[in-house]
């Protein structure tokens, strides 16, 4: 009877969770988001685009992160637009563009995110260039993930692969850009890498006071009160990269264990 109930039990939790991750993968369904991309005199020019699918006007907030990562000694560059709009029902709309030189060697990856207005990813799309380093490196690839936040690198090879170590940057205030510094430091020092996305997001809660969460995906895993303080920052950027590392610990054991059954 107790075999039965641990095999029981054990076909329960993995039925939720696969129910879970095939409910976290729709993305683009109400608000599909696009990446155009133009190539022309070594120069890559980008628009973010959206398309409002549904038959309701949509509030909603982009981000447009442009990654690059140097192959040869692994530095790495983020930079982001971002903005909120309102989208008509069946309108498309360009939302950001800029421009960056073609480069032979740099892996440059380009994420657009839409958020809707309880500040969840409802559209994705990404394009990747320089993204196999045995490729042709002047040809410009492109890559669609429909979820490039649980992508499995081990299962998936290349593809997906410039999502590792990806952090987001949404914070408002100057001590919250100190956290992110410090967090971001140690991420990167700590060679972390994860095939989530991680997420510091800082929210005003009161008068002149804010909070800043720590998400993996859509998963809480710190939150903390700012205050100015360097060491304030430093102790508590130091204690969101051990939940961090802790959660994704789990989330490998988990996984393994899935596997295993």
């Amino acid at each position: 009877m107790f075999f039965n109930m641990k095999y029981l039990i054990a076909f329960i939790l993995l039925s939720l969770l696969l129910t879970s991750k095939g409910l976290s993968q729709v993305y683009n369904t109400d608000v599909e988001a696009k990446i155009l991309i133009k190539v022309e005199n070594r120069l890559i020019n980008i628009t973010a685009t959206a398309f409002n699918k549904t038959e309701i006007n949509q509030s909603l907030r982009y981000v447009l992160s442009l990654i690059k990562t140097n192959p040869e000694n692994s530095n790495r560059s983020k930079n982001d637009q971002s903005g909120r709009f309102v989208l008509e029902s069946g309108q498309k709309n360009e939302l950001s563009s800029t421009t960056i030189n073609e480069s032979e060697k740099d892996q440059i990856v380009i994420l657009l995110l839409i958020y809707d207005l309880e500040d969840k990813i409802i559209g994705k799309d990404r394009v990747a260039f320089n993204e196999d380093p045995k490729a042709d490196h002047s040809q410009l690839k492109e890559k669609f993930t429909e979820n490039i936040n649980s992508v499995d690198l081990s299962a998936q090879g290349q593809d997906g692969v410039f999502l590792k170590g990806v952090v987001i940057d949404e914070v408002k205030t100057k001590p919250g850009q100190d956290f992110y510094r410090y967090f971001y430091s140690e991420y990167t020092l700590r060679r972390i890498n994860a095939p989530k996305i991680v997420t510091v997001k800082e929210v005003m809660v009161l008068t002149n006071s804010t909070i800043i969460n720590v998400f993996v995906e859509e998963r809480l895993v710190y939150r903390f009160l700012v205050k100015p303080q360097p060491d304030y920052l430093k102790d508590n950027s130091t204690e969101a990269i051990r939940r961090v590392s802790q959660y994704l610990e789990i989330l490998k054991k988990n996984k393994s264990s899935i596997n295993h059954y």
